[in-house]
């Protein structure tokens, strides 16, 4: 792999992230004559901390290949990092600064492992990330998004049953009745879809992993489909109960009477860095242990 040398922090700014630890991370990365890049929105962050970078960046003027983005957070963190950096093909390492951390590549008190960024001893993991349209009853573009965990389709505050049918390729597949029902990437199989009742799928696969949400039926079940299907939700109704579009937990969308959404794989993945030893596996067992 190539040798790194422009990494891009990427802070949590609403976690108690102890100044001593960014300050341990800038010093070990410049020692090493690495570039130290901020975003824009976050220069005032490191200004406040006294924290010292080698330039701003905003979207372009560093090397594809030799740059990477440093994410201090947990999984949400990198969540908002893959959005930040959507089509910039700037792989991420996560170092774990939340609660779970299936995404984040080390721990805190780990930093000796960013040395492997510098002598290319590190793999790089392509993520799938799918795209979600919602057209209105004539066809009118209402929302797309694009997310590297989930789409959610749900009933909103108030806790009353929504009914729609789910295509798949232009195929009928369930007249569902439920609170709703979560689109997960491989990636987001560990995230919301887990915990309701769906199954854990390995991320270095593509596939759809689709699960009601309380459904109100015996027979409802989690279904995979294969990565490059079309899935399609029409005919959404509701009982006088509000129906909302959620993407990747950051976007909401109010779904009408006559909305019709499509989901599909995306152009764009996110792409992130593994530098410890063991892979997918080796992080379930830890992580469902904890």
């Amino acid at each position: 792999m190539h040798e790194i040398r422009n990494l891009i922090l990427i802070p949590n700014t609403t976690k108690e992230i102890p100044a001593s630890a960014i300050f341990s991370l800038t010093e070990r990365l410049t020692a090493f004559g690495r570039r130290v890049g901020v975003l824009p929105e976050h220069r005032d962050y490191f200004v406040r901390a006294g924290e010292s970078f080698s330039f701003v960046w905003n979207g372009e003027g560093v090397p594809e290949g030799e740059t990477a983005a440093l994410v201090l957070g947990g999984d949400g963190s990198i969540i908002e990092a893959s959005h930040r950096l959507l089509g910039q093909n700037i792989p991420i390492l996560g170092i774990n600064y939340g609660h779970v951390g299936f995404m984040t590549g080390i721990e805190i008190g780990e930093a000796a492992l960013l040395d492997r960024l510098f002598t290319g001893e590190y793999v790089i993991e392509e993520r799938m990330m799918l795209d979600a349209r919602v057209t209105d009853r004539d066809g009118g573009k209402r929302g797309a998004f694009t997310v590297l965990n989930d789409i959610v389709l749900t009933n909103g505050p108030v806790a009353r049953l929504i009914a729609f049918d789910v295509f798949c390729d232009g195929v009928l597949i369930e007249t569902c009745r439920a609170d709703g029902m979560i689109f997960a990437t491989p990636t987001g199989s560990t995230a919301y879809s887990l915990s309701a009742g769906g199954p854990v799928l390995d991320p270095s696969i593509a596939a759809v992993c689709v699960t009601p949400i309380c459904p109100h039926t015996l027979s409802s079940r989690p279904v995979i489909f294969r990565g490059n299907s079309v899935l399609r939700i029409e005919n959404i109704r509701s009982n006088n109960a509000s129906v909302w579009l959620n993407a990747d937990g950051r976007e909401d969308l109010p779904i009408g009477t006559g909305d019709r959404i499509e989901i599909s794989r995306s152009v764009h993945k996110t792409r992130l860095i593994r530098v410890r030893e063991g892979g997918f596996l080796d992080v379930l067992r830890a992580k469902l242990s904890e």
